[in-house]
């Protein structure tokens, strides 16, 4: 037990200074950051999976679920990303993870899945909370003089739209992945899906002109931190966890990775909450907190599980 919360305490530590990472890399563009992340913990877990003999090629339906996945993982990390660079770390991490939201909305539209009560509850708890992380940023922007503040709040705006859009896109990579684990292994599903998604984040930053190299050596040291530390690290030492505790415990214990990213944009950025967005955090957290409880009941009924973001 002590092992396992000691894994899911790291585990969230290292995906929530995959928003600190992006910063550092700067001057390198975000969605380059994205790029070299996936593609360097993808390269490393297949030489792993490749070295133990491990790589077991699946059937084409599950390769394909699988690449799927991965193309909604690369577009959620390069929303997410460019998003850290036009909002805070606090609201562009709070944001991206609203994806339970989106998730039982497509099962309730979907007609395949049952919302309980306290999930309904839990959204209802939530949105208001987004509503004040959005209106928080007017607040911000009115410190800025008056020449940059309108400026200073539509970037942060736009930076906040990009976070839900990315929320979005990782709800389809949660429903494609679980469907294309059914055919394939973890690491294999997570191998495949991450070929698809450096694919994915270095097509979106040809189309967006970024350049691949000159970057200083920073840069890259966040690279390879981010890839090692946040993708692999953080990742596989929250599956670990997953398999050890209780699946209601940790997937509320998963919600400490936004307000540890909050913290360290603090620490280590100066990036201080405004009262709204301290308030707007607390409704979130507190509404998916809600929401995870009542999937929860729903699998203890035999209901379909529903859920989960990688920063």
């Amino acid at each position: 037990m002590a092992r396992a919360l000691t894994a899911l305490l790291l585990g969230t530590l290292g995906i929530a200074f995959a928003a600190i990472f992006v910063r550092w890399a700067l001057p390198a563009p975000p969605v380059v950051t994205t790029f070299y992340r996936i593609g360097f913990a993808t390269a490393a877990l297949l030489l792993w999976l490749g070295l133990r003999g491990r790589i077991h090629w699946p059937g084409r339906r599950a390769a394909l679920l699988a690449g799927a996945a991965g193309i909604c993982f690369g577009a959620d990390l390069a929303l997410w990303t460019t998003a850290l660079t036009l909002t805070s770390v606090a609201n562009a991490t709070l944001l991206v993870h609203t994806t339970p939201i989106f998730v039982g909305a497509y099962a309730l539209l979907a007609g395949r899945e049952k919302i309980s009560a306290r999930f309904a509850a839990g959204c209802a708890v939530a949105l208001p909370g987004v509503a004040l992380l959005l209106r928080g940023n007017a607040a911000l922007a009115q410190r800025e003089s008056a020449a940059d503040a309108f400026a200073a709040w539509s970037a942060a705006e736009i930076g906040d739209g990009l976070a839900l859009a990315g929320a979005v896109f990782f709800s389809g990579y949660i429903l494609l992945i679980r469907s294309a684990r059914q055919g394939m292994s973890a690491p294999m599903a997570v191998a495949l899906s991450g070929l698809s998604a450096t694919a994915t984040a270095g097509f979106a930053a040809v189309l967006r002109g970024d350049p691949f190299h000159g970057f200083p050596a920073q840069s890259w040291a966040a690279f390879a931190a981010a890839a090692l530390i946040s993708h692999l690290g953080g990742a596989l030492g929250v599956v670990w966890a997953l398999g050890q505790l209780r699946a209601t415990f940790a997937s509320v214990a998963l919600l400490a990775v936004p307000v540890c990213a909050a913290l360290l944009g603090w620490l280590l950025l100066g990036e201080k909450p405004g009262p709204p967005q301290f308030l707007g955090g607390a409704l979130v957290i507190a509404g998916i907190a809600l929401a995870s409880r009542g999937e929860a009941a729903g699998e203890a009924q035999g209901l379909k599980p529903r859920s989960g973001h990688q920063g």
